[in-house]
Formats: structure tokens, sequence, C-alpha cells
């Protein structure tokens, strides 16, 4: 089935009725033909309640309805009408419906080879049948007179079939032309509301992804600014130990240190953690003279600790509170 096929209505179930007067006849179209036929005498409004429980009592669910009226029901005439142009047929024969059945007639027709047959039903006849399926909850789709056959005798089954038949190639004669469509308007509206959902969980999807696409790209981003903080902070350090270092070398190039003597300064120096600057150191012979500044007492009793880890004799000689800091003097004695 193609997709076109999926949204149009389906008349793969029709159920063709012909009603002589006395019969009802059936025929309907499934897998395969299946005929009823049932007595009656009654109006419109009973042979539609007919028809609705002989579909119930055969299983028949939900049919489409194409009804052949009697024949006389309908005013018709067969005409060739050799002297209408072909576009202007359809005026042509909604001019002759009004005159033979009343300007609010319904009309339809049907062209066979150089004929066509013509059809008029009066409007209230028109709207009594539809009011009656629709009260009794069948699908009228198909209304119609079924056009003699020249070549065989129509049996009312053969009539019945005919419509159903009308109803299946969305064909005419049909009053109801105008107000049946093929299409599946339901379908059609569901299929348009699955695109649109569609569509828009496409688009959620898709801002979604962006989304955390976004939220990474901005996790990567803040994980590598903080490693640039990491490195700029390190490159701080050295940038401080460097400048540490040239001061101690400066230091000791002044003083002639030995290079054992100097390693010590740069142990020495290196042991400050930030909180302790040594601002002068003197050297004579195995003692060292440390001149500086710490944050508070703590800071200076812990860099204290740390000398005594290496040095043979650590002391502090003096110390001063300066503007909240403490100004000390170390001298410090190693082995050579």
């Amino acid at each position: 089935m193609s997709i076109l096929n999926f949204f149009r209505n389906d008349f793969s179930k029709i159920l063709g009725v012909y009603f002589d007067g006395d019969k009802i006849f059936l025929a309907r179209l499934a897998e395969k033909i299946e005929f009823d036929e049932i007595n009656f005498t009654g109006d419109t409004n009973g042979l539609a309640e007919k028809i609705s429980y002989l579909c119930a009592k055969n299983g028949w669910e939900n049919p489409k309805v194409a009804l052949a009226l009697r024949e006389g029901t309908a005013v018709t005439f067969q005409s060739d009408f050799k002297n209408v142009p072909a576009n202007e047929i359809s005026d042509a024969v909604k001019i002759w419906a009004i005159a033979n059945a009343g300007k609010d007639s319904r009309c339809s027709f049907v062209k066979r080879g150089d004929e066509v047959w013509m059809e008029a039903l009066a409007e209230n006849l028109f709207e009594e049948y539809a009011a009656a399926f629709e009260k009794n909850s069948l699908p009228l789709c198909v209304l119609t007179e079924i056009p003699d056959n020249p070549e065989r005798q129509l049996t009312p089954f053969n009539r019945a079939e005919s419509a159903a038949e009308i109803a299946l190639n969305n064909a005419a004669p049909n009053f109801l032309t105008e107000k049946v469509s093929p299409w599946n308007f339901k379908r059609i509206a569901l299929a348009a509301a699955a695109v649109f959902l569609l569509a828009l969980s496409l688009v959620s999807a898709r801002l979604a992804h962006e989304y955390f696409s976004a939220s990474n790209n901005l996790a990567a981003a803040q994980e590598n600014l903080s490693a640039l903080g990491e490195l700029a902070a390190f490159r701080e350090s050295l940038d401080e130990y460097a400048a540490e270092m040239r001061k101690l070398n400066e230091l000791s190039a002044a003083q002639n240190v030995t290079a054992d003597k100097f390693n010590a300064l740069v142990k020495i120096g290196g042991l400050a953690d930030g909180k302790v600057w040594l601002d002068k150191i003197k050297t004579s012979g195995d003692t060292l003279e440390l001149t500086g500044t710490a944050d508070t007492s703590d800071a200076l009793r812990n860099y204290l600790s740390r000398l005594k880890s290496f040095a043979k004799n650590v002391r502090l000689e003096n110390s001063a509170v300066n503007d909240g800091q403490i100004d000390f003097l170390i001298r410090v004695t190693f082995q050579n």
C-alpha cells in the first residue's frame, strides 16, 4: 500500500444496498463478496434500522453504505448531448435537474460512451435518506439510482453490487459526490500531529545536544582556566624562587661564599614558606647571620624548627615587632 492510499478513506469493506419496496438486498465487498437479503416494507427510517440490524447480525462492523434507490425514486434521463462541449455538460445537467426536479434538487451524471446518464433527486428526499442513515450511525457514502444496462438485465443483487462499486471507485452517478471525500482527514490530522511532535522532539533533541555540548565546553573551559590559574601560580612561585636564588647568589658572591656554604644558603632560603623573608645574610666562618621579617611569631618559630632540622646550632639572637610583623636576627652554625 502506498503512502497516499494510507491517507484515503478505507473503502475495502463497503455494503451495497438495493431496496425494491418488498426486500432489502445486500452485497458486501470485502475479501470476497457476501450477499444477503431480507423481506421489508416500511419507510426510510425503518429501512436504515433494518440495515443496521443486518450488519450487527452478520458481524459487519462500521460498514460504509452505498444505497441504490428503487427505479423511479429519482428523475432520470439519457441523452447524447451532441451539441454540448464536454466541459459544459455539468452545467447542462444542473439546468436539466432544476427543470425536472426543482431548483433545490440534487443532480449527478455519468458519461457512458457517447451517452450521458443524468439523475435528479428532490432535496427533501435527499435529506430524508441522509437523516435516517445518520440517525442509525450508518455512514452513507453513495446515494444513487443505478443506470439501466442495455446489454443485460440487472438483478437486485447486481444493483446492490453496482452501488458498492461506485463507492469503491469513487465514481458516478452519486448524489453524495460533493459530500464524500476519498481522503481520511482524521488520519491526515493525526499524521500532521505526529510530524509536528517529531519535529518538536528533533528540535528538543538538538537543543538538548547543544545544551550538553555547551555545558561540556563550559566545563572544559573552566577546567582550562583552573589549569591556567594553577600554571600562573606555579610560574609566580618559580619567579619568586628564581628571585630568591638570585638574591642568595648575589649575597654569596659578595662574600666569597664557597659552594658548600652556597648550598647551605639555598637550603636555608628554600625553608622560607612565604611567611618569612630574608633581607640580609652575613657569613663568618661556620656561622651565618640571617636578618629578616616574619608575618607572625608562629611563622618565626616554624622557620626556626626547620632550620634546626639540618643546622648544628640555631639561635634567635633578637626579635622585635614592627608594623605588625616581626623583625629578627638568627645565628646559624653548621659544619663544613
